[in-house]
């Protein structure tokens, strides 16, 4: 039986690892919240092979919806993702996920992100720039070099017309990979008290969003409870590549 409800349209690679994969439902738009996650999934022989992946896109793209996807070696999906070419069958699954902005929050929103956890605050981020007057925003984006960056063209922009401020870091400034790299070093957790302290983020008015390695949503976490944040202005979604490579999960 058939149960691809989808086509690949097209993947564009940021590094050998890294790429953006854009995909359109037969029946249109899915119908997600920005920060919601779907499974993608391809056939192998008679069995489907099903991640999950947040969505990075908006929510009304004509039944397109984008990812950023990180090709793990060994991977029961990625590299089957990777050799797959526009106009392969897929089958994308219904949205999930409670990991999702607070309607008209008018707090400062931080998002810190590592990897490719920066897809679901793509997608938070295009639904807040449509507000009639969006919160100011606060992006930490963590990798290990520049070209892992996802969205990075995006993010710069809105940072010069709109309450967007991005701060990306990289934590292996040395490596050839990040020549040429004049932003912040480090992990994204060690810039964190930095940022928050050159934005003036005031904890009794902002809410923070943590996605990525849980490492380090517990260290940053910790960072913003101490700087007096709320727990219930602390949310987070881990991706998490221990035991099977492309599990993923929320809390």
């Amino acid at each position: 039986m058939d149960v691809t409800n989808a086509t690949l349209l097209e993947r564009v690679d940021l590094t050998d690892a890294v790429a953006h994969f854009r995909v359109r439902a037969d029946d249109g738009p899915p119908g997600f919240r920005p920060g919601q996650y779907m499974a993608l999934g391809l056939a192998d022989g008679d069995r489907l092979v099903q991640r999950p992946y947040s969505a990075a896109s908006r929510p009304d793209m004509d039944g397109d919806v984008e990812f950023l996807i990180r090709r793990v070696q060994g991977g029961a999906l990625t590299p089957r993702l990777w050799d797959a070419r526009p106009g392969a069958r897929m089958r994308v699954g219904r949205p999930r996920g409670l990991f999702t902005l607070q309607p008209d929050d008018p707090r400062t929103h931080l998002f810190v992100a590592t990897g490719t956890g920066i897809a679901p605050f793509v997608s938070m981020l295009e639904t807040l720039l449509e507000a009639p007057r969006p919160p100011r925003s606060v992006v930490i984006h963590g990798v290990s070099h520049p070209g892992e960056l996802g969205y990075r063209a995006s993010l710069e922009g809105w940072a010069y017309g709109w309450p967007v401020s991005y701060e990306p870091t990289i934590s292996r400034p040395a490596d050839p990979a990040s020549q040429g790299w004049a932003g912040l070093t480090g992990r994204a957790e060690a810039v964190v008290d930095r940022v928050c302290d050159e934005h003036g983020l005031d904890p009794a008015d902002s809410v923070a969003y943590l996605c990525g390695n849980p490492e380090m949503i517990a260290t940053v976490g910790r960072i913003l409870a101490a700087r007096g944040f709320p727990a219930e202005a602390i949310k987070s979604e881990h991706y998490w590549p221990a035991g099977s490579p492309e599990v993923r999960t929320s809390a």
